[in-house]
């Protein structure tokens, strides 16, 4: 019964160091080296005393037995008690180490680690700002080039089409040009066709106007009319300048176109600084009064004019053309 008493607080007494141990090293070991000296004591003493049979526990074996397991039990408490505090005080020693070193260690990569994400972070936001500015300097040279593309197409369009519009221009007038070229040349040709037609030498036969001395075979009073005439017409000062009329033809100039087609068998003239072709054949004089045929280039026509006053058709001439043509047919009724 004793035995397993003790036993028991035994098992008590271990289980109690093991949780103060695992509290608190020191104190627990602390406590190790003080208490269980004299308890391991008492517990030999009963095993001894059970060991040799019970007896002697008054001769002097007891008193050598109790005194070699009291010092066997005490070297042997003081060499756990020393070895567990030895060795628990270098685990704490080394524990207490490593556990720097690891806290140092944890510290510098963490520092190393915030270190590496700000320069990592301020690599990034450089990058950005970079790739930004490129993209910004980008899209204003592509808005530049699309600027000047824009410019450069517009121009010459504006380009094309002044050089359209100057082509078509031209076009019309040459155009223009070329058919009023035909009409005047279509002109030409039937006035010419016409005069042609009318120029037939035959028809008024052998007349006074026949031969170099046309002027002297005329059957009326003639060789009166001159310049001293029809410089005074009474209308021919102010519109004779008004028209660039400088002057009238001659008898000379009259006689000598005259004569020309009488020797090329034509019976008509072109009137000096006219448009008109005057036929001479067709020249009929009744005192101061003649009468004749002309062609304006379009048509045939007869008129009457009155030397002495000046006057075509009744009236003063309307412009420079039938001007020439009074003082033409003047000349080859009357001119000296």
């Amino acid at each position: 019964m004793t035995i397993n008493t003790r036993q028991s607080s035994r098992r008590r007494l271990a289980g109690l160091l093991g949780v103060v141990l695992a509290l608190q090293p020191a104190a627990g070991l602390a406590a190790i080296g003080t208490e269980p000296a004299a308890t391991p004591n008492a517990s030999e003493e009963i095993q001894l005393a059970q060991r040799r049979g019970g007896g002697g526990g008054s001769r002097g074996g007891g008193s050598r037995g109790g005194s070699r397991s009291s010092s066997r039990s005490s070297s042997r408490s003081s060499s756990r008690s020393s070895s567990r505090s030895g060795g628990r005080t270098g685990f704490s020693n080394y524990s207490g180490s490593r556990s720097g070193s690891r806290s140092s260690n944890r510290s510098s990569t963490r520092s190393n680690r915030q270190g590496q994400t700000r320069t990592n972070s301020a690599n990034r936001q450089g990058n950005r700002q970079s790739t930004r500015s490129n993209r910004q300097g980008q899209a204003r040279t592509n808005s530049t080039n699309r600027q000047s593309n824009r410019q450069g197409t517009r121009s010459d369009r504006q380009n094309q089409v002044r050089n359209n519009s100057s082509s078509r221009q031209n076009n019309r007038t040459d155009r223009v040009n070329s058919r009023q070229n035909n009409r005047t040349d279509r002109f030409d040709n039937r006035s010419k066709t016409r005069r042609d037609a009318v120029n037939n030498w035959d028809r008024y036969g052998n007349g006074w106007y026949s031969g170099n001395n046309w002027y002297n075979n005329r059957p009326w009073n003639s060789g009166w009319y001159g310049g001293s005439y029809y410089n005074n017409w009474g209308w021919y000062p102010g519109r004779a300048a008004a028209w660039g009329v400088a002057s009238m033809a001659t008898f000379g100039v009259i006689n000598s176109l005259v004569n020309t087609a009488q020797s090329n068998e034509v019976s008509y003239i072109v009137v000096p600084d006219s448009e008109y072709s005057l036929y001479y054949p067709s020249v009929t004089a009744t005192g101061d009064t003649v009468t004749f045929e002309a062609d304006d280039g379009d048509s045939t026509a007869r008129f009457y004019a009155d030397c002495r006053q000046g006057t075509i058709n009744g009236g003063t001439p309307n412009n420079g053309n039938e001007a020439q043509l009074l003082n033409a047919a003047c000349q080859v009724a009357f001119g000296q």
